[in-house]
């Protein structure tokens, strides 16, 4: 199997057992090169048994207070939001750019982005919720100066559906993503990040690799937030504003020139 990341061999890694939403075995490989992990089984299923799961599992909590998959969901979108707010005002994201939010859900960061006077467009092409979702078909190419997606890539399969995404960006536009990222996927089927509809698990290998073939040159992370913001601009100019705005932010920022690999530790830990 060909690693969907960075294109060298993958192999067979572990398995857990599910039974639920439409899950028994899921086989997880790694590749031998980059570290990223991809479910096989999920990779493998029909586009008609990938609906059916995706709904079953995103029906146990969009629109509701709690999730029980993932219990800091709303505390990890308000983080976001706030971010979204200070990297505005920090003059490190256009607030008056063209902003998305790319599988959004139930579209509760764009509310919450609203109370900050920020305008967050949707989309989710699963879960779309009202008339004012974009339709695929209004995803154009390079037209976002900021796309945000939060809890997206932990659950695509190939390497054209994470190109697809980060090709909406504008040239001097800046990406969003929140998901998991580890030194080192966990061999371990009780690892908490194994949830149902989580088919991809990226280590820093593998982002860094999606960061250098998408041409960006610097990178910010907020802890609070879980959130990486990349930039292609010169890295120098970015780290500035960091710094500024890091003087009167309420929790810090991380910059580094290419992409700031900040989760080193035990990845078993929950880091949100």
């Amino acid at each position: 199997m060909k690693c969907e990341i960075c294109g060298d061999r993958s192999a067979y890694d572990f398995s857990k057992t599910f039974n639920e939403f439409g899950l028994a075995r899921v086989d997880y490989w790694r590749c031998a090169d980059c570290g990223f992990v991809l479910s096989k089984t999920h990779a493998e299923m029909s586009h008609e048994a990938w609906s059916e799961m995706n709904r079953l599992t995103h029906e146990t909590y969009q629109g509701q207070e709690e999730n029980r998959l993932d219990p800091r969901w709303k505390t990890r979108l308000a983080a976001q939001a706030r971010a979204l707010g200070e990297l505005a005002d920090a003059s490190l994201l256009d607030a008056g750019g063209r902003w998305l939010d790319y599988g959004c859900g139930d579209g509760a960061l764009a509310d919450l982005a609203a109370g900050n006077g920020l305008t967050l467009l949707k989309h989710d092409e699963y879960m779309a919720a009202g008339d004012d979702y974009l339709p695929k078909a209004a995803l154009k190419p390079h037209a976002f100066d900021f796309v945000i997606t939060t809890s997206v890539f932990e659950h695509l399969t190939r390497r054209n559906q994470w190109d697809a995404i980060e090709a909406l960006v504008a040239p001097a536009g800046a990406l969003g993503i929140s998901t998991l990222v580890a030194e080192r996927v966990p061999s371990d089927p009780a690892w908490f990040y194994l949830e149902p509809p989580h088919c991809a698990f990226f280590s820093n290998a593998a982002m860094a690799r999606l960061f250098d073939d998408w041409g960006y040159r610097a990178s910010v992370y907020s802890v609070a937030a879980s959130l990486w913001v990349w930039f292609r601009q010169e890295p120098a100019e970015i780290e500035a504003k960091v710094a500024r705005l890091n003087a009167q932010a309420s929790e810090p920022y991380h910059f580094k020139a290419g992409f700031m690999d900040y989760w080193k530790v035990d990845p078993r830990r929950r880091e949100g």
